[in-house]
């Protein structure tokens, strides 16, 4: 079971050495970091979780530039997070910036059913259905509290007792979850509001869509590649401007679990990038190369079958190529392997599959791949948990024909 804290785009960026010119290709690399950073450590019992909300920096076209302002799905939350009392939310943030780690613990794992409870009550949480009583916190660990579910404000640990939690007890949790995203999301958001202004207005005087046309765009879009609706999903959109391609962010949540972005070209509406991310995704052993050469074949063939249909992309490419990351024999990359669909003007589709699921991951459009593809090559090691450069190196992208 992951868990939240609201992250600092400017923390996952400065663990990652990227070379100049490389706005659009921090994809990866940005995974890899997430990688590292949320790889689980046994420490006296606790699995020790880094955030969960660098799965959603798990991103390309160098969107990472600006903090999405998060459009709270249901009023109803809106409502509660703003009756908080100033001095709680004076509390929390307190209590935050006093800590020493950047990772929330859990004494132990989340047990399946509690996980599935988890994801049903984090969307009944955005409807309206809100725990009676907060959570229990101490200012640290408590060996006397051996059936009661605690927070340790020092250490930032979950106490959980040795039984499956109510949906009480987990609501409690979503809870202080949200009120912690609540928090640091009010020291950013004067300054984050007053960028997307200026963008908003850049886009209208160019003759751009709407932001509201781009959530419209982004839910059909949701629709068509992942067949879901996202209701009962949060909601975050935001415009940016800061690149040679303006464009808007769209993207779909439950938060902890599932992630979904959609790039819109703010000029005309078309889609520049499409991308999820799951939990159980992010969690699964590695294959091995073989199993993906295996499946190679039906996977391009289902790549195919979206370029054309779901993605109403003419098949108008001249070179197929297929890549993915390996060490030791595995995928080093969430078991996903990316074909590119190369056109006679060297601009490319890509087209990202989930080689565990045999389905569709993400879409991206490339203006010139052989420098799309030299610049991933200078991509370097991304910084340790310590903060310190890792001394393992980078896997290696490969790239085979699909006519080998």
């Amino acid at each position: 079971m992951k868990t939240e804290r609201p992250f600092n785009p400017k923390e996952i960026l400065d663990s990652i050495e990227l070379p100049d010119d490389l706005d659009r290709l921090i994809g990866e690399s940005v995974e890899k970091g997430y990688k590292r950073m949320q790889g689980k450590k046994k420490n006296k019992k606790a699995y020790m979780v880094k955030r969960a909300a660098v799965i959603a920096a798990v991103i390309t076209a160098g969107c990472l530039a600006a903090i999405p302002v998060k459009a709270w799905v249901s009023s109803l939350v809106q409502e509660r997070m703003e009756q908080v009392p100033e001095e709680e939310l004076k509390e929390v943030e307190s209590v935050m910036d006093g800590q020493m780690t950047d990772a929330d613990s859990y004494s132990r794992e989340y047990s399946q059913e509690e996980k599935a409870k988890y994801v049903e009550l984090r969307k009944a949480y955005i409807q309206g259905t809100f725990p009676e009583n907060e959570l229990r916190q101490e200012k640290t660990a408590d060996a006397a509290l051996t059936d009661v579910l605690y927070y340790a404000q020092d250490t930032s640990v979950f106490y959980l007792p040795d039984r499956e939690l109510t949906d009480e007890e987990l609501l409690q949790i979503i809870d202080f979850q949200t009120k912690r995203d609540y928090v640091l999301e009010q020291r950013t958001s004067r300054e984050k509001e007053e960028q997307h202004r200026e963008a908003r207005e850049q886009i209208a005087e160019a003759g751009g869509i709407t932001e509201e046309k781009a959530i419209e765009l982004g839910r059909d879009w949701l629709s068509r590649l992942y067949g879901i609706t996202g209701e009962g999903m949060e909601l975050n959109h935001y415009p940016d401007t800061d690149s040679d391609k303006p464009k808007y962010n769209v993207n779909f949540s439950i938060q902890s679990h599932e992630y979904y972005y959609f790039w819109l070209d703010s000029r005309n509406g078309e889609l520049i990038c499409a991308m999820n991310s799951m939990a159980d995704d992010l969690d699964r052993e590695p294959l091995t190369t073989a199993v993906l050469e295996e499946k190679k074949e039906a996977l391009c063939r289902t790549a195919k079958d979206y370029l054309t249909n779901q993605l109403g992309k003419e098949a108008d490419y001249k070179r197929v190529v297929y890549s993915y990351r390996e060490k030791d024999s595995r995928l080093d990359n969430f078991n996903q392997v990316l074909f590119y669909f190369i056109k006679e003007d060297g601009s490319a589709y890509e087209v990202t599959m989930n080689v565990s699921r045999e389905a569709f991951s993400s879409f991206q459009l490339i203006d010139n791949y052989e420098e799309y593809r030299e610049n991933y090559g200078k991509i370097r090691e991304v910084a340790g948990g310590d903060g310190k450069t890792a001394a393992e190196p980078v896997s290696q992208p490969v790239y085979k024909d699909m006519t080998q």
